[in-house]
Formats: C-alpha cells, structure tokens, sequence
C-alpha cells in the first residue's frame, strides 16, 4: 500500500523535483509517447559511445570556430549533469536559445573533457 510507485510516490517526487528534473520528465513522457522505445534518460546515466536521448534547458550558447568552419556549441542540463551538444557548419538553429528546453538524441561523446553529442536530431520542447 502506497509504495514509491503509488499516488503518494509520484506526488512526492513531483513537489520536490528542480526545474531542469520537471522537464527531463515530462519531456520523457511526451517523447515515449511520440518514440515508443526510445526513453529520454537523465544525462549522469549516459555512457560514452551509447546513442542517447536526453532532455534539458539550455544553459549558454557560443560559436566557436571547428577548423575553417562555424560550430554552433550548447550547454544542456538537466538537472543530474551537463552534455554540450554541437552543431558543426551552423551559426545559429532558429528556437534553440539560452533557457529553451530541448530533447536531443544522438551518440555520446568523450574525446575532449566534457561528454558531447555532435549533430544530434532535436525536438524544441513547448515554453
């Protein structure tokens, strides 16, 4: 009666899950919906190589040169740790700015310091 996956369970967990927690979940309920299989997991669970889903804010972006060519570099988080995510030959993605959350999927870097995903598919979440 009323274990962690009872009414009280999840009431709880919703009245004291952060901000960047709320969106990781709801973001996950809706991608499952739309992706049956394909579960948006929280970025400290991830393991370099895997293809992985995640969601998150947006916390800084910058431009960064990548050779010759323009790099479009964001923050995400979501609450248990950071993923850059790297759009390579891109300035700019129309939606994609500081404070927007976004479900990003694609393979998980860790050739430099901080895991990363180059390229991914993205969904721009509702604001």
């Amino acid at each position: 009666m009323g274990g962690s996956g009872g009414v009280l369970g999840r009431t709880l967990r919703r009245l004291t899950e952060s901000s960047q927690e709320r969106v990781r979940r709801e973001a996950g309920e809706e991608h499952e919906r739309l992706h049956p299989g394909e579960a948006v997991v929280a970025i400290d669970a991830c393991q370099p190589g895997e293809q992985v889903t995640v969601a998150g804010k947006v916390q800084a972006l910058e431009i960064r040169p990548e050779g010759s060519a323009p790099a479009l570099e964001v923050s995400l988080e979501d609450g248990s740790g950071i993923v850059y995510v790297v759009w390579l030959g891109r300035r700019r993605i129309p939606g994609i700015y500081e404070g927007r959350s976004v479900v990003v999927h694609g393979r998980l870097n860790c050739v430099t310091d901080h895991p990363t995903i180059y390229n991914p598919r993205y969904e721009l979440l509702p604001e």
